[in-house]
C-alpha cells in the first residue's frame, strides 16, 4: 500500500511513521485526564480533563511537524533529510521525559513481566510502502543515569 503519494521517501530522505497503539493511547488519555492539568507539559495544547486520544495524537504531531519536511495526517512525517529525521527522534525522546506523561503511563500502561506497552511504535521508510517499513528500535531515554519508561518505541 502506498501512503501519502505526494511524499517521496529515499535512503537520504527517510519518512518517519508512527503506528499509534489505539488501545494504549485510550488508556493513557483516560488516566492523564485524572491528573493535575497544571503539571501537563507546555506542548500539550489540550488540557486535562479534556484530552482525547485524537487531541493527544494531534498535539504530538503538531509538536513534531515543524521539525519535518512535511506531514501526512497523524502518522507520517516526510520527507526528511538526515538532520530532520534525527531532530524528530531527539524531540520524541524528550517528549516522553516528562513527569506528567510518565505518571499517566505508569498507571495506564503497567509493565507486566518486563513488557512495556507503547503509545506508538515508530518506523522509518525509505520507500513509499508500509510493507517495507523498518522499526526504529528507539532506546530508552535516561534521566540521572536511569532509563525512563518508554512511551514511543
Amino acid at each position: 500500500m502506498s501512503i501519502c503519494r505526494q511524499f517521496k521517501s529515499t535512503k537520504n530522505f527517510p519518512a518517519f511513521f508512527l503506528d499509534w497503539q489505539q488501545d494504549n493511547v485510550n488508556a493513557f488519555v483516560a488516566t492523564a485526564n485524572g491528573l493535575n492539568a497544571v503539571q501537563a507539559p507546555p506542548w500539550l495544547r489540550t488540557r486535562a480533563p479534556n484530552i482525547t486520544a485524537s487531541s493527544f495524537v494531534a498535539d504530538v504531531m503538531y509538536t513534531l511537524q515543524p521539525l519535518a519536511g512535511g506531514r501526512c495526517g497523524h502518522v507520517l512525517l516526510a520527507p526528511n533529510d538526515i538532520q530532520q529525521w534525527g531532530n524528530i527522534l531527539v524531540t520524541l525522546a524528550g517528549l516522553q521525559d516528562d513527569d506528567f506523561l510518565l505518571n499517566a503511563a505508569q498507571v495506564a500502561l503497567p509493565v507486566v513481566n518486563g513488557d512495556e506497552r507503547a503509545l506508538a511504535i515508530t518506523y522509518h521508510l525509505i520507500e513509499p510502502s508500509l510493507q517495507r517499513a523498518q522499526a526504529n528500535d528507539l532506546r530508552p531515554w535516561r534521566r540521572n543515569g536511569h532509563p525512563l519508561r518508554q512511551l514511543f518505541f
